[in-house]
């Protein structure tokens, strides 16, 4: 499980994240053969990008088989999380495929600020590779027990009560004194700090 944090700057102000790296090596292993096969194969073919042009090309070449996507059609999937405050992970692009013998991997393609960087490779370790598309819900739970989900990060909805109330998340965020490293989500039934985790 991924440990979600709170990033606010005064009451009513923030929202919910989790350290991008963490959020990965719950979903795949660092492959640093393949990292350095990839970073090697584009210098020496002068590719400044990893495009998916360019990642499709590097696996037709090692595997002789194009990759595929993640339901078969031969498409790749691919986000940038880059300036979408409500989502957990932040400043992360990246590709998810399938590449024949090579297995489904994960390809970060951007660092932060949205800029392009050396592609780093990692090996899906996730059954079900569409789970790398899941990276706004959470679950979390108070002192005294209630429990409270979102799958969007901006809706709070009641874990498994009759209670079909949603609340925002940003009108929940309380700050302690000002300190924002004590930022937390009250529980929209006591007050008291909700401490939230992801699925993995």
């Amino acid at each position: 499980m991924t440990h979600v944090s709170v990033e606010a700057w005064s009451h009513g102000d923030g929202y919910l994240t989790v350290d991008t790296q963490e959020w990965i090596n719950d979903r795949g292993e660092y492959a640093a053969d393949l990292t350095e096969d990839l970073r090697e194969w584009m210098d020496a073919g002068d590719h400044r990008w990893p495009t998916d042009e360019v990642l499709t090309e590097w696996i037709t070449d090692r595997t002789g088989t194009p990759p595929a996507g993640l339901h078969g059609d031969g498409e790749m999937w691919h986000h940038n999380l880059f300036n979408f405050a409500d989502h957990l992970v932040d400043d992360l692009g990246f590709v998810v495929l399938a590449a024949m013998q090579l297995g489904d991997l994960m390809i970060t393609v951007s660092g932060e600020g949205g800029r392009y960087e050396a592609p780093t490779v990692y090996r899906s370790t996730v059954d079900d590779t569409t789970d790398w598309a899941d990276y706004s819900n959470a679950e979390g739970e108070c002192i005294n027990g209630h429990r409270w989900s979102t799958n969007d990060t901006v809706h709070l909805h009641p874990w498994d009560s009759a209670d079909v109330d949603t609340y925002r998340v940003l009108t929940l965020i309380r700050v302690p004194f000002g300190d924002q490293a004590r930022a937390y989500v009250a529980c929209p039934s006591c007050g008291k700090s909700v401490r939230f985790s992801c699925r993995f």
